[in-house]
This record gives C-alpha cells, sequence and structure tokens, in this order.
C-alpha cells in the first residue's frame, strides 16, 4: 500500500542496539525521567533522550537544571542525553562527564551561529 511505512525490528547505533528501531526526540520541558518511562511502558520505544542540556551547566556542576535533565533510571537504558552548545571546549568536557555517568549515546546539537568551528 502506498505510504505504508513500517520501522524496523532494530538498527545499531556503534554497539548500541535500538529495538524498535525509534527514538523518542528531545523536548525541552518535556523529555524529563517521568515522561520518558511513560513512554518506554506505552509502546517500547528503541531510544530514550534527555531533554537539551547545557554543556556549559555540565562542566560547571553547580547548575541544577543540569543535573535534573541528566537523571535517569536503569530501566531506561538505551538512553541518549542531549547536550546543546557553542564552545568545543565545554562539549568536548561535557561528552566525556555524560559518558561516565553511564548514558549509552551522547548526542551534540552544536550551535554554530555563535561560534567559529
Amino acid at each position: 500500500m502506498p505510504g505504508d511505512v513500517r520501522v524496523p525490528a532494530k538498527v545499531k547505533i556503534g554497539s548500541v542496539e535500538l529495538a524498535p528501531a525509534t527514538v523518542l526526540a528531545p523536548m525541552a520541558g518535556i523529555t524529563d525521567t517521568v515522561f520518558r518511562r511513560f513512554i518506554r511502558q506505552m509502546d517500547g520505544c528503541g531510544l530514550l533522550m534527555t531533554e537539551f542540556t547545557s554543556a556549559d551547566g555540565v562542566v560547571r556542576k553547580k547548575d541544577k537544571k543540569a543535573k535534573r535533565f541528566l537523571h535517569f533510571y536503569e530501566d531506561e537504558h538505551p538512553i541518549s542525553s542531549q547536550l546543546f552548545g557553542s564552545n568545543p571546549d565545554s562539549l568536548a568536557e561535557a561528552a566525556r562527564m555524560v559518558e561516565g555517568y553511564g548514558f549509552d549515546l551522547v548526542d551534540l546539537n552544536l550551535d554554530v551561529r555563535r561560534r567559529r568551528w
């Protein structure tokens, strides 16, 4: 049937297998842990994403909002953090930190309007 789109049973990103091959989009103010867990239980989403999180906030370590955005439970795996920023050094440091928190993947959202790369 034309327009009939089927989601693959699984897909791999590096060593992380997503089954089904679906990703919950990172949405500011929406994809908190309660929403993510609800979605996982409702439709078995393959990959959960955190809210957009400031790389600078993660690096500062005092940013309570960043800590809240990066909180997750073991039943949320596989899960990816979504970091944004315009400073390559902050993004790299934040990505290393987040990887150490136990995320399966790290997604970088680069703001190229503010900085020349």
